[in-house]
């Protein structure tokens, strides 16, 4: 009787455990190519590269976040952290770039500026580099380049290539057989699909998104295929007079039925390109 007490305690005690793991975040690295590696918190995902000569962080995510990350670098290098690179405005992403001091170079493009000082960003740290449309930093001899598509997601959203190591990270942008987020942000559906398909003719192997699983150049191809076959789809049910709840139940889209958030976001996802033919000129 004794030893099953003892037996459901513990029991009891993993589990309560486990609970708390889960509650404070799953925290992963993994080193995806030479010098470049993904930090995992949950399903937000941020790419480093580490040289002797310093070490350049993408998206700081939320101030929760930020420290374990640091702690996640600092197990791998004792390097200085020269940049850090905000992907994009969103403050899921970027909030905690205040837990990594004072040091490191913050670097975004231009567009940030439009968002900053709103509820959503008034935890951002302003970046002290911008840069319109391409800008290659380095690591020693090893370049970064930070590649603004124009406008997709959002309208600040970049590609991080590591052409050495043909690495790619971008966020929120892009996936792995996923549906993008729910009504997609609001965004052009036609600017989305061309930033698609600049990412595509970059020279790269491994596809990193900020969240999901890592990928290749041919899931990017899927991806810009999902656009197009949404957009045609939408668009003809739409000339032949069908409102948008009867294009909610006609359009299954079965060759995506696979992705993850099929079921939970394709509705949202046509009713995010009809609201944009709605109000296109």
């Amino acid at each position: 009787m004794k030893r099953t007490i003892v037996i459901q305690f513990v029991v009891v005690l993993c589990l309560s455990v486990g609970g708390l793991i889960a509650q404070e975040g799953k925290v992963s690295v993994e080193k995806v190519a030479e010098n470049v590696y993904l930090y995992t918190y949950d399903i937000h995902r941020s790419l480093f590269v580490v040289t002797d000569d310093g070490i350049l962080a993408t998206d700081p995510q939320s101030a929760e976040r930020a420290g374990p990350y640091l702690q996640e670098i600092r197990k791998i290098s004792q390097a200085p952290i020269r940049y850090l690179v905000y992907s994009h405005h969103h403050g899921d992403h970027v909030s905690g770039g205040a837990v990594f001091g004072s040091d490191p170079i913050i670097i975004a493009q231009s567009n940030i500026t439009r968002h900053l000082g709103t509820d959503r960003t008034k935890d951002v740290a302003a970046p002290h580099v911008t840069f319109s449309d391409k800008l290659s930093v380095f690591l020693g001899d090893l370049e970064i380049q930070l590649i603004f598509p124009g406008p997709n997601e959002a309208d600040d959203n970049i590609i991080v290539f590591v052409p050495d190591r043909k690495v790619i990270f971008m966020s929120d942008t892009v996936g792995v057989r996923r549906l993008p987020w729910r009504v997609m942000s609001g965004a052009n559906p036609y600017d989305w699909m061309a930033a698609l398909r600049v990412l595509a003719t970059l020279d790269f192997e491994i596809l990193a998104p900020g969240h999901g699983r890592t990928g290749t150049k041919a899931h990017v191809e899927e991806y810009i295929r999902y656009f197009v076959d949404l957009i045609e789809a939408v668009e003809e049910r739409a000339k032949q007079g069908q409102t948008l709840e009867e294009i909610q139940e006609s359009l299954k889209m079965p060759a995506y039925s696979n992705w993850i958030f099929y079921d939970e976001f394709l509705k949202m996802n046509i009713e995010g390109v009809h609201r944009y033919l709605a109000q296109a000129p």
